[in-house]
């Protein structure tokens, strides 16, 4: 007999949504989190969540659709994630909104935007609306308190619902019983469910299985680099494991999203150190310039890799100077004397010339000359002939010394390596047939995310949403099971 209808394998936002839904059908649930707390990393992020044809964009006179959002999303993707996962994805993304809106979380109809001019990967400032990606109409929803509103609403609510919590608790393996997944087992004793959902986040802070899975994050690294991370603690690979033992199909090589940022190795850090100038260029190995700096976030990343991995942020003296990071937002710049200690530590190289500096980084000093004076050039005629960035507020690069920093892909935002589920969230074996009793969602559950982001939000959105369908899928099979058995 089963100790509960539901059994789900941590805490953060895909596993709180399962278990609340589950629970709101009237399902016993227990949640079992790794850590001292829930919340994982739907509670750690902005809260983007993105979504389509939503009360949000309609209070703004945006029309959208799923439909709208489902070629989009397949597009961006090249058709390589599942059409029907996909398209269940897209389908129920905008009532888990409307649903957490209802609990209380609070995302103004507005407008917001990425800080104009920001070379550095960034959601909007404040809550509202705001295109996360290359997308229009917007669908980054960003609520009033970042992520944590999703967490704190849903654990508030799951518990009034009776759903029962097992806090530092790691599960170590499934129970199985011919082929199917009956229950957990915790420190030797075993807990029966009906169903069991990993919602045990990604991969990020388990190196092995990131070399694996996630191999961009390796390029251009000697064979001792770890990857720097945003991901929560509890993203160690559990729900990858787990769904091996019960036979399921792991799928995800690359997908996910792979941050971009200036690499600093050597550079002493006492505390955050601000961002970037806002008046530099980047280029490539050969010293050309290949992009428009502001490019999103969910598309830097792959600009980057098809430069090898490694790109070089160009910027002079004066823009040294004007650096401020006392000042709000993200366009103020590290401190001059910051820029200074990395140059000491090596991070940045600095040379009283442009051709000097090519030389020192191994460029060609003709094309990275030419990059910089048309970038000059173009101030003053005001139009990026190349890239058409907005010029608005930039200055010249013209006042040595100047300076070189690298630019690569080394941040692992998140990861999409997992057990390959359907449209109804169940876990999949290798021949596609659903394991019974098992369900993912999340990071844990691959096929949503893909190679290529799609934007702000593509993460949040995919955990709740694809939570909530599981608990939906698995409330509705428990009611069928009763029915018959009645």
């Amino acid at each position: 007999m089963a100790d509960y209808d539901l059994i789900v394998i941590g805490g953060g936002g895909a596993g709180l949504a399962a278990a609340a839904t589950a629970a709101e059908a009237g399902c016993t649930v227990l949640v079992v989190e790794a850590k001292e707390r829930t919340g994982g990393s739907t509670s750690l992020s902005d809260g983007v969540f993105n979504a389509a044809g939503t009360s949000v964009q309609r209070g703004l006179g945006l029309e959208d659709s799923t439909e709208a959002y489902f070629d989009y999303y397949m597009t961006l993707n090249a058709w390589r994630q599942p059409a029907a996962l996909i398209r269940s994805f897209c389908e129920n993304a905008t009532p888990t909104l409307e649903w957490l809106i209802s609990l209380g979380v609070k995302i103004p109809a507005r407008h917001v935007h990425k800080v104009k001019g920001v070379v550095y990967p960034s959601s909007a400032a404040t809550p509202g609306l705001y295109a996360a990606g290359v997308e229009w109409p917007p669908r980054g929803h960003i609520p009033e308190g970042g992520g944590a509103a999703y967490t704190n609403v849903l654990y508030q609510y799951a518990g009034s619902k009776g759903v029962e919590f097992a806090l530092n608790t790691r599960v170590q393996s499934l129970l199985i019983n011919g082929g199917a997944v009956t229950g957990i087992e915790v420190e030797g004793q075993p807990i029966y469910a009906n169903a069991v959902a990993i919602t045990a986040g990604g991969i990020a802070h388990d190196k092995d299985l990131l070399k694996r899975w996630f191999p961009d994050a390796f390029i251009g690294y000697d064979a001792d680099y770890v990857p720097a991370t945003i991901s929560a603690p509890g993203s160690q690979g559990d729900g990858l494991r787990l769904a091996e033992q019960a036979g399921g199909l792991i799928e995800g090589v690359n997908c996910g999203l792979l941050g971009s940022m200036a690499y600093f190795a050597r550079t002493p850090m006492k505390g955050f150190p601000g961002f970037q100038p806002t008046s530099l260029i980047y280029v490539n190995r050969e010293g050309r310039r290949f992009t428009d700096e502001t490019a999103p976030y969910a598309v830097m990343p792959g600009l980057i890799k098809a430069q090898g991995g490694l790109v070089w942020g160009i910027f002079d003296e004066a823009a040294r100077l004007r650096s401020d990071p006392t000042l709000s937002g993200y366009a103020q710049g590290w401190s001059p004397e910051f820029i200074l200690e990395a140059v000491a530590a090596g991070d940045i190289r600095a040379a009283p010339t442009i051709a000097a500096l090519a030389d020192m980084i191994g460029m060609n000093a003709a094309v990275l000359t030419a990059a910089v004076t048309h970038y000059n050039d173009d101030l003053a005629g005001g139009v990026d002939r190349y890239f058409l960035r907005a010029l608005d507020g930039l200055q010249p690069i013209i006042e040595g010394p100047f300076y070189a920093f690298e630019y690569r892909l080394c941040n692992v935002g998140l990861t999409g390596a997992g057990v390959r589920i359907d449209a109804q969230g169940r876990a999949l074996d290798p021949a596609l047939n659903p394991i019974q009793g098992l369900y993912a969602a999340g990071e844990s559950g691959a096929g949503v995310l893909g190679e290529r982001y799609v934007g702000g939000g593509n993460s949040v959105a995919n955990a709740l949403t694809m939570g909530r369908v599981v608990g939906q899928t698995v409330a509705a099979t428990i009611g069928h099971r009763a029915v018959e058995a009645a």
